[in-house]
């Protein structure tokens, strides 16, 4: 029992959450990111409810996006010059009172495109804030824990915002939804104000004789990442994962309907929470032993275990019509009788797993390599590149998977993460 105590008290996951300032931030994400990620699908009810319109839809998954593609350069620019605490602070507190008026129930549709709009702006001020302030709080050797504890929060607080949209609106209507996304928001702004950023890191608004345009810091964030080859590859190892994630979300419907032969409903407990299992695994793995292995290996193992599990995916459709499941069957004692599910399930957890394996590090690399003075910059720039990204997948997908069949995209797209792992690995 001691034994066991002394390698939770060793592990780094651990230390990094005693740093409170962390802990603090880590919370606030939790209420920030969950009421965000649960806005757009609530939105998405609501939409299709008072249009019974796809097209309608469409306009407010687009009002999310494109602000991504205009605005995170310029808002990486201002966070940079700003108080990031503040940021932090402030676009909580806009995001929940411009859901205020999702309250009164008569609202046009333009005027509901326009504040999902409004605050998918805000939130492009939030994220690089939130990404680039991690340095500050924690070591240098806390560094990649921080940044796989961060990267789990995200990604499970999304998974969980999916999951809990529908009984939310289910439960709660319309009204009240609103009020508890607001009420998220606000909760999350409580918990800044206590964060200290130690005084040697502790960052001002700068205000020199002359404060660079906003072209000329625009154009030496590009110039540093085009001459710095770890920051380039960072970055573009994020992006591809982004995108990978918005091409399963695509895929996933289809797979279930055509090869799994099962209700829409059930995604949430076979894919999506076993993903965030995953995340959660990586998360902790990264914590313990993550300082001691190359972050190349590890985004680039991501790749690589990413690719083979699509794959993966479509053998069970031959698995399934070329009766090998049955002929198992038979084989085994009959309280291990297993089915496709099993196996779907458990490749979802290794999808998530491995998906930690290249956020985590590649933050790392990023925040490290990057000056703390273009930290933001650098972060609006990546959701700039993930917002122009997330169309390709969304259309390409879905397109190739109504012509060729979801089996027979999935095996590309995983040729695809292989060879771009292997690139990776030893090309970088």
């Amino acid at each position: 029992m001691e034994i066991i105590k002394k390698a939770i008290q060793q592990n780094d996951m651990v230390s990094v959450f005693k740093v409170r300032s962390f802990s603090l931030l880590m919370i606030s994400e939790f209420f920030s990111q969950l009421a965000f990620n649960m806005q757009h699908f609530v939105l998405i009810f609501v939409i299709y409810e008072l249009t019974r319109s796809n097209t309608a839809v469409s306009g407010v998954i687009l009002s999310f996006t494109v602000p991504a593609i205009l605005f995170s350069v310029i808002s990486g620019v201002y966070v940079d010059r700003w108080n990031k605490k503040k940021v932090l602070f402030f676009t909580n507190l806009i995001r929940g009172f411009l859901l205020i008026p999702f309250f009164f129930t008569d609202l046009h549709l333009g005027l509901i495109y326009a504040l999902t709009f409004f605050v998918a702006v805000a939130t492009q001020f939030f994220l690089p804030a939130e990404s680039s302030i991690i340095p500050t709080l924690v070591k240098k050797d806390l560094l990649l824990p921080a940044n796989a504890a961060f990267s789990f929060g995200i990604y499970a607080t999304t998974l969980l915002g999916y999951i809990l949209s529908g009984p939310v609106f289910i439960i709660l209507g319309r009204t009240n939804s609103f009020v508890f996304l607001a009420a998220l928001f606000f909760l999350s702004a409580v918990f800044i104000p206590f964060i200290k950023i130690p005084k040697k890191t502790k960052q001002e608004v700068l205000v020199p004789d002359k404060i660079p345009s906003l072209a000329v810091e625009a154009r030496e964030i590009f110039s540093f990442i085009r001459k710095t080859r770890k920051v380039m590859h960072a970055l573009l190892m994020l992006t591809i994962a982004q995108a990978v994630i918005f091409m399963f979300a695509v895929l996933v419907p289809g797979y279930a309907a055509t090869v799994l032969k099962i209700r829409l409903e059930s995604l949430s407990w076979i894919l999506i929470a076993p993903a965030a299992l995953g995340m959660g695994l990586g998360a902790l793995t990264l914590g313990s032993f993550g300082k001691k292995i190359n972050r190349k290996w590890l985004s680039s193992s991501g790749f690589i275990i990413t690719g083979i599990t699509f794959i993966l995916f479509s053998l069970v459709n031959i698995a399934m019509q070329s009766g090998f499941i049955t002929s198992l069957n038979d084989t085994l004692p009959y309280d291990l009788y297993v089915t496709p599910m099993y196996f779907v399930i458990i490749m979802a957890v290794v999808i998530g797993f491995a998906i930690s394996l290249v956020f985590a590090p590649s933050n790392t690399t990023i925040q490290l390599e990057t000056d703390e003075s273009m930290r933001g910059r650098m972060y609006g720039f990546l959701n700039a590149l993930i917002g122009a990204v997330s169309f390709l997948p969304v259309v390409l997908a879905g397109g190739l998977a109504d012509l060729l069949g979801t089996v027979t995209v999935l095996v590309g797209f995983g040729a695809m993460m292989i060879i771009l792992g292997l690139f990776f690995w030893f090309f970088d």
